[in-house]
């Protein structure tokens, strides 16, 4: 009796080419099907950005700038009407120091810059030398307490008869600052009552500087010359203003 040989069973078969294309297709399309947030399972994902709100600031900063425009266009339209553009035409004085005296006085006896400009009302205001009358010219500044003091003591011998004869009384405002106190000089001077003439100085002081600039209250003395006779500065009282204004009388 013959017995039969077993056949060995035969080796898996490789996958063939197609079958390992197709395999890869089908994986390919399995994850193009998930949904997006799928693959961001593998790990934590930033947040999204938050939009920047762009049309707000703009609106913010356009308003910001037109409030400062504003703002600016007040304070120089108040400026302007304070300070003035005086013409100075001449040889400005040497600068004075304050105690002075007129035999040390370096000015003594030459003849100062004519002044023209404006007052607060744009009224025309002429200080010069060469006209034949004498003068007393005061620089007066709205905040200081010496300048202050001064100006309604002199209104008050002025109101009553005051002053000499011959002899020309000007002022000159200079050395304005609205972050000061008792700003706006015009309405300081107006509240005084001040009769004296009143020339507006440049924002720069030109014509307090030109005269040679001393502490306020700041005199200059001129005679019929027009030449610097004598310079004083601080609080001068009544009669040593009146002394000192006969010095340089007709």
């Amino acid at each position: 009796m013959t017995t039969a040989k077993k056949r060995p069973n035969p080796p898996p078969q490789a996958k063939s080419r197609a079958q390992t294309a197709n395999a890869a297709k089908a994986s390919s399309t399995s994850t193009a099907n998930q949904p997006r947030g799928a693959a961001s399972r593998r790990g934590p994902q930033p947040p999204p950005k938050k939009k920047f709100p762009v049309l707000p600031v703009v609106f913010g900063v356009v308003a910001l700038a037109l409030i400062a425009a504003i703002m600016f266009s007040s304070s120089r339209s108040i400026n302007d009407d304070e300070t003035g553009e005086p013409t100075i035409t001449g040889e400005v004085l040497a600068p004075f120091a304050t105690g002075t005296e007129p035999a040390s006085d370096e000015a003594v006896g030459t003849t100062p810059p004519t002044l023209s400009g404006e007052d607060f009302d744009g009224n025309s205001v002429v200080i010069d030398p060469a006209d034949g009358t004498p003068k007393a010219v005061v620089f007066l500044a709205h905040w200081c307490p010496h300048c202050q003091a001064e100006v309604p003591r002199v209104q008050a011998w002025l109101d009553a008869g005051g002053g000499v004869e011959g002899v020309e009384l000007m002022s000159v405002s200079t050395s304005m600052n609205s972050a000061r106190t008792n700003y706006p000089p015009s309405e300081w001077l107006e509240g005084e009552g001040w009769t004296s003439p009143v020339l507006r100085d440049s924002a720069s002081s030109d014509a307090y500087i030109a005269y040679g600039g001393g502490a306020f209250p700041y005199y200059v003395f001129l005679d019929a010359a027009g030449n610097v006779v004598r310079r004083s500065s601080g609080e001068l009282d009544v009669a040593t203003l009146e002394t000192y204004m006969q010095e340089i009388a007709p």
